[in-house]
């Protein structure tokens, strides 16, 4: 719409990002959206989105780093400690703790 030519002025296509204008009424400024590629989510209105991505819990296909299940198909629980969309490839699978871990006599 409108407002992603006149007012984002590359805001969002200058990171990768999608713009949206849900109302291209001359009236209606500043509504416009930046959206983040797949598999990222995020959005914002009138300025660039954070872009986040769990590697644990995404399974698209264009998730070339995420474990897909990886972790849960080994009995073992996923942690991504960073779900900015910067941070790829460090999810870890953690060994289900024993039955008898931390009970004591």
């Amino acid at each position: 719409g409108a407002d992603c030519v006149s007012c984002a002025k590359g805001t969002c296509s200058g990171v990768g990002q999608a713009c949206a204008d849900p109302n291209t009424s001359a009236a209606s400024l500043s509504d416009w959206a930046c959206t983040c590629p797949s598999p990222a989510s995020g959005k914002a209105t009138a300025q660039a989105a954070v872009c986040t991505i769990d590697e644990c819990v995404e399974t698209s296909v264009n998730c070339t780093s995420c474990a897909k299940g990886a972790c849960a198909a080994a009995n073992q629980t996923c942690d991504d400690p960073d779900t900015s969309a910067a941070s790829l490839s460090d999810w870890v699978c953690t060994c289900p703790l024993p039955a008898s871990a931390g009970v004591h006599d």
